[in-house]
């Protein structure tokens, strides 16, 4: 999520932020390119995901902070982002060039 938006001061990963939207940019500038061969290039953009590496890095007090800032309440499961690229390898997203799809619970809506 934070390749569409910005990390909030309490979350001070200012260079994780930049690379990520440098992703998303070249996500669609690889689907611009590609596009007339039929190649489709999407990003996904998940928010916070129940890894072990967040669950065991993350200090308890940020990690529920940021919680806090998600609508549902709660972190993504891997399965849900799973759901996300069997998404986008579907026929069901065929006419998807360039989408930076977000995944986050609603974090970014707020």
């Amino acid at each position: 999520m934070y390749g569409v938006v910005a990390t909030s001061l309490s979350v001070p990963v200012i260079s994780y932020t930049a690379a990520k939207h440098g992703v998303v940019g070249l996500t669609k500038a690889d689907a611009l390119a590609y596009a007339p061969k039929g190649i489709r290039i999407n990003a996904i953009c998940p928010g916070y995901v129940a890894t072990p590496l967040v669950l065991s890095t993350m200090p308890e007090e940020v990690l529920q902070r940021e919680i806090a800032k998600t609508p549902v309440g709660r972190l993504a499961d891997m399965d849900e982002v799973g759901d996300m690229i069997s998404f986008l390898v579907s026929p069901m997203s065929s006419y998807m060039y360039g989408a930076a799809m977000v995944g986050d619970g609603g974090f970014t809506i707020q």
